[in-house]
């Protein structure tokens, strides 16, 4: 909360900057203190501001890459001076490259580039209509009317003017925070918890809270409580968080809190288009044990904000005596020193995206190989629930190695991959049918890691279906088709691999038994 802060071990953490507004010269003086990561290829501008509400109070889950983009955004407000909630503001297609790690030259930045910035202009979040209300309300971040400019290379977008309250000319009671640490994050939820844990950080001010309202230094009665951690937690400060409602600070609203946000108002004509993106599970129905919270959240949150920020960072559960489950986190931060800080920046000189590429056509081959070998057994992410169909489609197509093989089958071979793709994809993608998307996605993403990838289930599915239309007299409806996919990919996924794996045989009997010599070879 306070960016005034005078511990010591704050003192000597120049990064810092988070709280309430200090004087010209403070914020000059401070400004200078960060100017070294000014060189950073990055180039944005070099801290965000949000008031601890809008930190605080609301509840959302962005895609990574729309994350990074909405923060690179709200780092161009000029605090001071602008004054326009209608403002364009501009990030180029060279940044938004460095952002995604999609490169400008790839025959697919443009449509990433587009549907990026459609998903982001169409996203909300949930923020509670007053304190203490179990009522929230939707808001969007963006207006709509962005632009991509293929001529300037650049996109402009706007904030939503609703939000400008909470995002510039803040005065008191916000938090600003460094944009070079959360660049370089790859977890949503560590940016999220980074930005949660500086919003309840007074520093060193003391406003007389003794309520668990702000982060207070370790004493005899918390070392005590976990006396396992008791060297470790010196010098630290902690809060105690309900995990159920931190788990809600990460995720969208449960169904129940968003029934409540229903009125008897006229259906808003976009509600069609923006369902899509409120079909992710809250975390509290997602990761119902804390063993799944900490395995699917909580460990990255911890490595990440220890390795690439200005904290230490710590967690513990507790729980009522004669409760099984876990119903508190405590969590803990002391502030790095001036040598720690080194180490920090020299972790994110080593991991700066570099778009300068020098050729080299003899491992070109090799290394774009390496590169599609890697996506091909990398598991979905949750992102492909709410891709459109077609761009689901090509990602299941690469998943599924196609192009290795498609010149060895048949036309009506080619066209029945094709379909049992178009097919998959619609399953993921149906909002109607939230929980089969994601069981689907889930035995997907299981076939992937046993199977090194999904050519076997396509072809394994492609001969399934061959028979089928073999015997049949007439085709079927395309939803018939689509549960025939799923059915098979949940239940039946042994049958279809063998059956996948047969008809690989006999596309390269050869292929099938080589041996890969090169582990023999020295290192």
């Amino acid at each position: 909360m306070d960016m005034n802060k005078t511990n010591s071990s704050i003192d000597e953490n120049e990064e810092s900057l988070v709280g309430e507004v200090l004087s010209d010269d403070e914020v000059r003086e401070k400004k200078q203190a960060i100017a070294k990561w000014q060189h950073s290829p990055v180039g944005f501008g070099s801290y965000i501001t949000k008031s601890n509400d809008l930190i605080q109070r609301t509840k959302y889950s962005l895609p990574r890459n729309e994350q990074k983009v909405l923060f690179m955004l709200m780092s161009k407000i000029d605090q001071k001076n602008d004054k326009d909630a209608s403002k364009y503001y501009s990030i180029t297609f060279n940044d938004f490259a460095k952002l995604t790690g999609v490169r400008t030259v790839d025959t697919t930045y443009a449509l990433n580039l587009k549907e990026t910035i459609e998903n982001l202009e169409n996203r909300t979040f949930w923020v509670k209509k007053e304190p203490g209300s179990k009522v929230y309300r939707s808001i969007s971040w963006l207006q709509k009317g962005s632009e991509v400019d293929f001529d300037k290379k650049e996109i402009r977008l706007r904030f939503n003017q609703d939000i400008w309250k909470d995002i510039a000319q803040l005065t008191s009671n916000y938090t600003s925070y460094s944009i070079e640490y959360l660049l370089m994050m790859k977890s949503t939820y560590s940016m999220r918890v980074y930005e949660i844990i500086l919003s309840y950080d007074n520093g060193n001010r003391d406003y007389g809270y003794t309520n668990g309202l702000v982060f207070q230094p370790v004493n005899d009665e918390i070392l005590n409580k976990f006396s396992s951690k008791r060297d470790e937690l010196t010098g630290y400060k902690y809060k105690k968080f309900n995990i159920d409602e931190f788990k809600g600070l990460l995720s969208a609203p449960t169904e129940a809190e968003r029934e409540s946000t229903k009125s008897k108002k006229k259906k808003d004509p976009a509600s069609a288009d923006k369902k899509k993106f409120d079909r992710e599970k809250p975390l509290s129905e997602k990761y119902k044990t804390f063993t799944e919270f900490e395995k699917n959240v909580l460990k990255t949150v911890k490595k990440e904000i220890n390795e690439m920020t200005d904290l230490w960072f710590d967690y513990a559960p507790a729980r009522k005596r004669g409760v099984r489950k876990y119903e508190y986190l405590y969590i803990f931060i002391k502030y790095k020193t001036k040598a720690e800080m080194r180490d920090v920046r020299s972790y994110h000189d080593r991991n700066t995206h570099d778009d300068e590429i020098v050729r080299d056509s003899r491992k070109k081959k090799t290394q774009s190989a390496e590169k599609a070998a890697q996506h091909i057994t990398e598991p979905f992410s949750t992102d492909i629930l709410k891709m459109k169909y077609r761009k689901a489609t090509t990602e299941i197509r690469n998943k599924a190695d196609y192009a290795s093989y498609e010149d060895k089958l048949t036309d009506n071979e080619k066209n029945i991959c094709n379909d049992i793709f178009t097919y998959t994809a619609k399953i993921l993608t149906n909002t109607n049918k939230c929980d089969q998307a994601e069981e689907t996605l889930d035995s997907l993403n299981r076939i992937i890691h046993d199977n090194a990838g999904l050519k076997t289930w396509a072809l394994g599915l492609c001969v399934k279906f061959t028979e089928m239309f073999d015997k049949a007299t007439e085709r079927k409806s395309a939803q018939y088709y689509r549960t025939v996919v799923y059915n098979d990919t949940i239940e039946n996924s042994a049958l279809i691999i063998a059956a996948g794996k047969q008809k690989l045989a006999s596309l390269d009997p050869a292929g099938v038994f080589k041996f890969d010599m090169s582990v023999f070879e020295d290192v």
